[in-house]
């Protein structure tokens, strides 16, 4: 009997064993780190997203590749990719064919786009802005041995106009418009399709007798050009610059410092357009505001990328953004009460 009564008593301890055991390695019954892990990476909503910026290795392309960078590594579940394209219009027909879905832009393509003024595109209403990040500044570089003093003085010479059909080809038709030139039929002056570097070689070169090099304040290229002594900057001032910015109300006037160009010691008046972050409309609200919230909370980091981008504003963070505001950066801006 107790024998009997002894091996009941090892096989209920056994059983008990085998139960606490089984109760340990339930797999419905994890660690909190093990939970917390879990919730974590179901709640974190993924987004992908490609960034048209300009030709590779220009000044657009280096911002928006650093922008991608930061966004990427501050935003979890979010991948941006920049890409190298055309520039502003380019952009604007890859993110009507959704191919792209945010872009660094030129404020007049953007207004243009959506106020559906560019030559075989469509009215792009669903162009919406996020943030103006630099001014590209123009500089209209002469060589001395053109005799060129003024944008009058173009007429029946040859220059570099940007890019075919990028927002430099569109600046410089609207510069040039006020002197009664139009290049497009190549009846006032033969128009060199260049981007900056392209145009400042051909300057040094003497393929060319004036260049606009739309650029960030100071621009490399027009440094290496002022060191040679053999150029002359012409301004966009006076009444000139103010029908300009009349006709063109996306454009800014501009005044690069004397001395920031060797041997030009006064200050030179021109005018600018503004590089800005842009997203389609269909890009959601939440990751646009998040975006938004990063570029400003990270504003050290994000004017790391280049020294042009030490011109952005808290207190005006759209200026001259041509299009409307997409929500999401709009819900940011009123939260930290600089848009009503």
């Amino acid at each position: 009997m107790k024998s009997t009564k002894k091996r009941a008593l090892r096989l209920l301890t056994l059983l008990l064993c085998v139960m606490l055991l089984a109760g340990c390695n339930t797999p419905n019954a994890p660690t909190n780190s093990q939970d917390d892990s879990i919730k974590d990476s179901s709640t974190v909503k993924q987004y992908s997203f490609t960034i048209g910026t300009s030709a590779s290795g220009g000044a657009v392309y280096g911002v928006g590749a650093g922008l991608s960078q930061l966004l990427n590594e501050k935003i979890s579940g979010l991948s941006t990719r920049a890409i190298s394209t055309g520039g502003a219009v380019d952009n604007v027909g890859l993110m009507e064919r959704g191919e792209i879905q945010l872009a660094c832009n030129a404020s007049n393509t953007n207004a243009m786009a959506y106020n559906g003024e560019l030559t075989g595109i469509a009215a792009q209403k669903n162009l919406r802005g996020i943030v103006s990040l630099y001014p590209s500044v123009f500089h209209l570089v002469a060589t001395k041995s053109s005799g060129i003093e003024s944008i009058a003085d173009f007429a029946g010479t040859r220059g570099a106009v940007g890019q075919s059909a990028s927002a430099s080809d569109v600046y410089t038709q609207h510069i040039v418009e006020g002197a009664g030139l139009n290049y497009k039929d190549r009846k006032d002056f033969e128009p060199v399709y260049a981007d900056p570097s392209d145009a400042a070689e051909q300057l040094k070169d003497g393929h060319i007798d004036w260049g606009h090099l739309p650029l960030g304040v100071p621009g490399s290229a027009v440094i290496d050009l002022a060191m040679s002594g053999a150029i002359n900057i012409i301004p966009i001032e006076g009444e000139y610059r103010d029908k300009l910015i009349q006709n063109h109300p996306y454009y800014v006037p501009y005044t690069i410092p004397g001395g920031t160009y060797g041997g030009f010691d006064e200050d030179i008046e021109t005018a600018a357009c503004v590089i800005t972050f842009v997203a389609d409309e269909s890009v959601d609200e939440e990751i646009v505001y998040e975006m938004t919230k990063t570029i400003w909370e990270n504003l050290d980091e994000v004017q790391q990328i280049a020294a042009s981008l030490s011109w952005m504003d808290r207190d005006d963070p759209c200026a001259g953004i041509g299009v409307p505001l997409h929500p999401g950066a709009e819900r940011y801006y009123k939260e930290i009460g600089v848009i009503s």
